[in-house]
């Protein structure tokens, strides 16, 4: 992976059964169901690592807010890279 950031765009649909699915345009695989929206979106950070170290990468997910409420971007952060920023900030 690149020493930098890849931003992960995310939407929630609603599935005809009641379920809502997160999945991502970015980041093939990427598929989690909740209940509601909100738990759906609970489920994605994890989801974006897992994928992510499964390609041998272990990466910082945050949440990057953007005001589109449809779809929403997260950034995946190589865990060395945010390991370094943080500690230039100490």
């Amino acid at each position: 992976m690149e020493r930098k950031a890849r931003i992960v765009r995310v939407r929630i649909d609603e599935g005809k059964a009641g379920l809502f699915y997160a999945s991502s345009p970015d980041l093939r695989g990427l598929l989690v169901a909740g209940s509601t929206a909100d738990e759906a979106w609970q489920g994605v950070p994890e989801a974006i690592r897992a994928l992510f170290l499964a390609k041998g990468h272990e990466v910082v997910v945050i949440e990057a807010h953007d005001g589109n409420p449809a779809e929403r971007p997260w950034a995946a952060i190589p865990a060395d890279v945010a390991k370094q920023a943080l500690e230039a900030i100490r």
